[in-house]
């Protein structure tokens, strides 16, 4: 991952106007929003993270996460306004975790650390030197 992509911040989620995410006569309701992250692996591992968790009124609400590249994109259809905005204003609760989640531990974080903390290796190597000239001006 490029350091440019990792600097990206996560964008605002976008709604489309029209939304055709889910055809449901029974759930007439809908929601379509989208997610943009910095690669198409952090899309995927934020789904990952919150497909586990089944919706609580299947009957009511029906959701369906899906990655286009980069972003994820949440479609909700229900059976009334007022489900259809606690369903999703629930989910984008659980989203926000997931997505400062990834931002702190994640791959781009991962590797900023590493980047930023040296190794071990490196660590000894450096003491090592350090005590060898000690020692030097010691003689």
């Amino acid at each position: 991952m490029s350091s440019a992509a990792a600097d990206q911040p996560v964008e605002q989620m976008e709604t489309d106007s029209v939304q055709p995410g889910i055809q449901d006569p029974a759930k007439p309701y809908t929601f379509t929003g989208r997610v943009t992250y910095a690669t198409e692996e952090d899309a995927t591992m934020v789904m990952r993270a919150l497909a586990v968790d089944p919706e609580l009124r299947p009957q009511a609400v029906r959701r369906k996460l899906s990655v286009d590249g980069a972003t994820l994109v949440l479609n909700f259809a229900a059976i009334d306004m007022r489900t259809l905005r606690a369903a999703v204003g629930t989910f984008c609760d659980l989203l926000g975790l997931a997505t400062r989640t990834l931002e702190a531990f994640g791959p781009a974080a991962a590797a900023a650390a590493a980047e930023a903390e040296p190794s071990a290796a490196t660590e000894a190597a450096a003491g090592t030197a350090a005590e060898g000239l000690k020692q030097q001006q010691q003689q």
